[in-house]
């Protein structure tokens, strides 16, 4: 029964051993995110490897499917436990995919607000006060936040993780 691995690729060799996997028959699975990258006052939009070095593999884990992996170009190794390759869940897979930009083939960002969305902070100094969603800070998944305090807005830059909409 065919699972999904994971693979450890050598440094900057990740595309090279998806491709030659791929050429062999083996289902790749390697998700990505865009990244602003900015050089030379010009910002520019670049897709990059969610998880950098690693690449995800549906192979049945008979010692011939695994030594096709083990001995590719680009690839250092797949991960073990007790010497044993570990399966990942395909719910987990499949999470992932669900993520999805259909049309860009990159992973989005789960949650989305919109400039002038009502936020609360969950956690932190600032647990429980309320502000205005004004924008998203940069790519590592800062925003920006307008907070009323003693009959003044402040601007909060923090992790959007820490906030949700209120």
């Amino acid at each position: 029964m065919k699972q999904w691995f994971v693979i450890q690729t050598n440094p900057k060799e990740g595309d090279i051993a998806c491709l030659v996997l791929k050429q062999q028959g083996v289902a790749i699975y390697q998700p990505f995110m865009e990244k602003y990258v900015f050089h030379a006052r010009k910002k520019t939009l670049k897709r990059y490897p969610l998880f950098p070095g690693y690449a995800f593999a549906r192979i049945d884990p008979t010692e011939e499917e695994l030594h096709k992996i083990r001995w590719c170009r680009g690839v250092r190794r797949i991960l073990l436990d007790n010497y044993q390759p570990v399966p990942i869940d395909d719910d987990f897979i499949e999470g992932l995919r669900d993520l999805e930009d259909r049309k860009s083939g990159t992973i989005r960002k789960p949650v989305t607000f919109e400039p002038g969305d009502q936020v609360r902070i969950k956690s932190g100094p600032m647990k429980d006060l309320y502000g205005v969603f004004e924008e998203w800070g940069s790519d590592e998944g800062r925003v920006k936040i307008l907070i009323e305090m003693v009959n003044n807005k402040a601007k909060v830059v923090m992790h959007s993780s820490l906030i949700e909409k209120a």
